[in-house]
């Protein structure tokens, strides 16, 4: 009995160091993006809308970076379970090199073609002239966020949080110390406005970048003493397995961007203050949501790790811990949500029609909590086991099948009151679930993984 509870001692232990570290990284994200949006808020709502179109294409980017990321965190983490330390060093050598490459891409068409991206949302008159502006400067910092999220994918499917942790909060602080400085001026500096708040943001990730890349290059790193010429190595087998495995998860974060874009107009056809109130609980929801950023990362890393080493009994056991405290997690945080909304709501607004149209807004959320996250760990589970379709899937039927098509009937068709909507939401939500448990447990990943 001794022995049980020492090992699910140093499980519990295991799973707590990769949970927190991005715990306390989400957290500071979204502290640093309420600070920054308050150091343009003064600009007017040309800027603040330039800046929210900017960050919804660099949304659709990221999406990209963090599918190829968790492609090489599943290769490293399986790998790690092999104890092939050499394909670990290639995975990530070669995952850094093609991301260069596609961000090099990426950033022409943001310098040469940026009409083109804000098009996508609308973008008109003195907005798309900003934006355009705006967008060529926040562009050049997009190549070495690329290089952060690969460097922080390939770390956590080594086991390790706290140094991608760090590599974040840097970079993030510098955005508001160099935000302070250069939309306001400062040191003789002066005032840039809404361009030094690009500047701020593209000079933090190259930054972070440079960091990242030291961090991994220097002796006792996990590449240590690698040559340039080696991170544009390709070795067909490897590259191919981290583009095989990220490409879906790739696909599945834009579908998140683009439904939101969708779902967004729907909202918008209730009026402004329908649009706030749900920025609003947005906001709210993230105090509940926040908390399990790393339930997700914590299964793929732990279920790819254990698999990798042909102990399927000991991916099992971590999956269940995962799941048992993902569960205790969302019941605290959901329960939150529907018995404090007008508290919760209350902290950032005394508008009480906002209050009231958030309140059920984050009911239905909180009343979906628990789906929501325990499909997420089994979505991380599949992916670990090298399966990253089906949550690609599960994600798709969800959004384009359950919430989408309700949210739009409910606005355009039968004008519907806004609370469809927001049960939309939850709706997907429990599908998801449906669809994550039933793929689970049809595949046995314990018995059937896909090694990559």
């Amino acid at each position: 009995m001794a022995v049980v509870t020492i090992e699910k001692r140093e499980m519990r232990l295991a799973i707590l160091k990769m949970i927190l570290p991005i715990m306390m990284s989400s957290i500071l994200e979204m502290m640093v993006g309420i600070v920054s949006m308050a150091l343009i808020g003064n600009l007017g709502f040309i800027a603040i809308g330039a800046m929210g179109l900017s960050t919804r294409v660099r949304g659709m980017i990221w999406a990209v970076y963090k599918g190829i990321a968790i492609g090489v965190q599943v290769v490293i983490a399986q790998a790690l379970g092999a104890e092939d330390h050499e394909r670990i060093k290639h995975a990530i050598r070669q995952t850094i090199g093609s991301i260069c490459i596609l961000s090099l891409i990426f950033l022409s068409t943001l310098i040469f073609l940026p009409s083109f991206w804000l098009g996508i949302f609308g973008a008109k008159g003195e907005l798309l002239e900003v934006g355009v502006k705006l967008l060529r400067v926040v562009g050049l910092g997009m190549p070495f966020l690329g290089i952060v999220l690969i460097v922080a994918g390939a770390l956590q499917g080594r086991g390790d949080a706290t140094t991608p942790m760090i590599i974040s909060a840097i970079m993030n602080i510098l955005n508001v110390v160099l935000g302070l400085i250069l939309v306001r001026g400062a040191f003789g500096i002066p005032a840039l406005g809404l361009m030094g708040a690009g500047i701020a943001m593209a000079s933090s990730q190259a930054i972070a970048a440079i960091i990242a890349i030291v961090v991994i290059v220097r002796k006792g790193g996990i590449i240590e003493h690698s040559s340039f010429s080696s991170f544009f190595r390709f070795k067909k087998n490897i590259i191919s397995s981290v583009y095989k495995t990220g490409v879906p998860s790739a696909i599945e974060s834009l579908f998140w961007q683009m439904s939101s874009v969708l779902l967004i107009r729907a909202i918008l056809t209730y009026g402004d203050n329908a649009y706030a109130a749900y920025q609003l609980g947005l906001q709210a929801e993230s105090i509940a949501y926040m908390p399990m950023a790393g339930f997700q990362v914590a299964a793929t890393a732990y279920v790819g790790r254990y698999l990798g080493a042909k102990s399927p009994e000991k991916a099992r056991s971590y999956l269940r811990e995962i799941i048992r405290w993902a569960v205790i997690v969302s019941v605290i945080g959901g329960g939150s949500l529907v018995l404090f909304p007008k508290v919760l709501l209350g902290i950032m607004t005394n508008d009480q029609e906002l209050i009231r149209i958030g309140t059920m807004y984050l009911i239905y959320c909180g009343l979906a909590q628990v789906p929501q996250n325990v499909a997420g760990v089994l979505g991380g589970a599949l992916r670990g086991a090298g399966y990253t379709k089906m949550p690609m899937y599960a994600a798709g039927i969800g959004l384009y099948v359950v919430r989408v098509p309700i949210a739009l009937l409910a606005a355009y068709v039968f004008q519907m009151s806004i609370n469809v909507i927001f049960l939309a939401i939850a709706l997907d939500m429990t599908v998801r679930l449906l669809l994550n448990s039933f793929l689970y447990f049809k595949t046995n990943i314990y018995d059937n993984p896909r090694l990559v």
